[in-house]
């Protein structure tokens, strides 16, 4: 990403049936990560200043960053560094936070707004049309595991 190129944020939310700490472990769970994240296995020690990577099936990475904030089972950001096609390779210092809240549910259940935010990322870039598309899939796919 080049410097002083304006940038735009995108948000994506979604309520899903599960507690909070449930979302907060299929967000940094590899063995839950390769059931929604287009089988990633998510690795990182979730310090800050720890990097993060979403390896493929076979142990390639898709994304790379740097964790920025950990606050289970409430907020997680990461730099967010697209490797997963030529295309997007370019696209680095783009930003991921993910904010998990509980809301009131009926009769004792517990449910969960999850808001994804991606900020730095290049209006009408190659990953600006691809970001829109993935994440809405990741958070169904994120909610149809943990309602299942």
């Amino acid at each position: 990403m080049s410097s002083g190129a304006e940038t735009v944020t995108r948000e994506f939310t979604i309520a899903i049936d599960a507690a909070p700490a449930l979302v907060w472990t299929a967000l940094t769970s590899p063995e839950y990560t390769t059931e929604w994240w287009f089988a990633n296995t998510v690795e990182s020690t979730w310090e800050v200043g720890a990097p993060i990577g979403y390896l493929d099936e076979r142990g390639l990475p898709d994304v790379l960053g740097e964790v920025l904030v950990v606050d289970p089972p409430h907020r997680l950001a990461t730099t967010f560094h697209p490797v997963w096609s030529e295309e997007v390779r370019e696209h680095e210092g783009t930003r991921v936070e993910w904010v998990l809240e509980e809301l009131d549910g009926i009769a004792d259940a517990q449910r969960t707004r999850v808001t994804l935010t991606h900020s730095g990322v290049m209006p009408g870039s190659v990953l600006d049309r691809e970001i829109a598309p993935g994440w809405n899939y990741l958070l169904e796919s994120l909610k149809k595991l943990l309602e299942s």
